[in-house]
């Protein structure tokens, strides 16, 4: 036989014994369950507020500090509510927030408007730190809330569809929530 022929031969039975062997596994393998124990979740809860009385004419207005009785466009009303926190997180961080405006709707049925809310946070006295944090957890938070209600903007509204009306502010959201840490 030629040493062409022959090597031809050699290499054919190379082909098919690497063929036959295409869908084979070739290593072994195992696995194994590992007591990897256990890990708690936080918890990040704000109570929900008790004001103190009803609003009052706010600092800047006319009878500061007094029982709101009626207010006018341009009247600032606030109310202070106290809230407990609850930050429970090796690395938690939060932020307190609340709405810059508020839908008021009067009663009887009137045009909604947007009064302009502003929320100042006091712990012991103290203003809040921008960022909440485990620290924080049991502290009482009080929050000191600012309506504006809005003055000779006729685009928006007709100021004399304001009068006579009651509003209702009982619907106002602060809220605690998670930032990344």
């Amino acid at each position: 036989m030629k040493k062409t022929t022959k090597g031809a031969i050699a290499a054919g039975a190379a082909a098919v014994l690497l063929l036959g062997g295409a869908g084979t596994l070739a290593y072994w393998s195992d696995s194994a369950t590992v007591d990897g124990g256990s890990v708690n979740s936080g918890e990040l809860a704000l109570s929900a507020g008790e004001c103190t009385g009803s609003f009052v004419y706010a600092t800047g207005n006319a009878g500061a500090g007094t029982a709101v009785t009626n207010v006018v466009p341009g009247d600032s009303v606030s109310t202070t509510c106290t809230l407990d926190i609850t930050a429970e997180g090796d690395n938690l961080t939060a932020e307190l927030t609340a709405p810059d405006t508020v839908t008021v709707t009067p009663t009887p049925a009137a045009p909604t408007l947007d009064a302009d809310v502003t929320v100042g946070y006091q712990i012991d006295g103290a203003t809040v730190p921008a960022t909440i944090t485990e620290d924080n957890d049991g502290d009482i938070v009080t929050a000191t809330i600012t309506v504006t209600f809005p003055f000779g903007d006729a685009a928006t509204i007709n100021a004399n569809d304001t009068q006579n009306l009651g509003i209702d502010l009982s619907d106002l959201t602060i809220s605690l929530t998670q930032t990344e840490s």
